[in-house]
């Protein structure tokens, strides 16, 4: 698996290969497990990034002990050398 770390050098259109993460997400048992059916994914979506894009630089960590209350699972994820994630800010 690659890491999206910001050390590397950037390869290719979207820096990296992610044919093996397109290809694991779109499996069916991946999909079922998700709980998103027959919806394919995307490794960049302009449906998603328009739905998104207002949340860009908004703070949502107050939104957290809600969607924890009421049962919902989430990822909180801010890697130190990630490329779109990082605490960096870069």
């Amino acid at each position: 698996m690659e890491y999206f770390d910001i050390r590397k050098t950037c390869d290719g259109p979207l820096c990296y290969d992610f044919s093996k993460v397109h290809t694991f997400l779109n499996q069916k048992k991946v999909r079922d497990a998700l709980g998103v059916g027959d919806l394919e994914f995307f490794i960049c979506s302009e449906e998603v990034y328009d739905a998104m894009k207002e949340d860009w630089f908004r703070n949502l960590e107050v939104d957290i002990p809600s969607l924890l209350e009421d049962g919902i699972k989430v990822l909180v994820y801010a890697g130190e050398f990630d490329l779109a994630c990082n605490w960096l800010g870069e």
